[in-house]
């Protein structure tokens, strides 16, 4: 059995990721610079890209792993990333 087709589906989450955007880009852009306020909260949403667990992120960035996780649950409770739970270990991916 072939998997079906998922291209005119993803089509469509692509235009409306669009829409949604143009709606609330200002408010989703004034968030992002409240949540990523300092340097080091940056580098740590720019990591969260699926590959990097929370401690290597902590370790990439130098800062404790208790501040990634405190700033990590304040982007997925904003809705900016979600956490991908392999093997016991969390994988924070960006949203937006």
């Amino acid at each position: 059995m072939s998997a079906p087709d998922i291209k005119p589906l993803e089509d469509r989450l692509d235009i409306i990721i669009a829409l949604l955007r143009i709606l609330a880009g200002k408010e989703i852009e004034e968030r992002r610079r409240m949540l990523l306020s300092t340097r080091k909260k940056q580098e740590i949403y720019e990591l969260c890209d699926g590959t990097n667990e929370m401690s290597t992120i902590a370790r990439k960035v130098k800062v404790t792993g208790e501040y990634v996780r405190l700033t990590i649950k304040d982007l997925e409770n904003a809705g900016f990333i979600i956490i991908k739970r392999k093997r016991g270990k969390s994988y924070p991916t960006k949203v937006v």
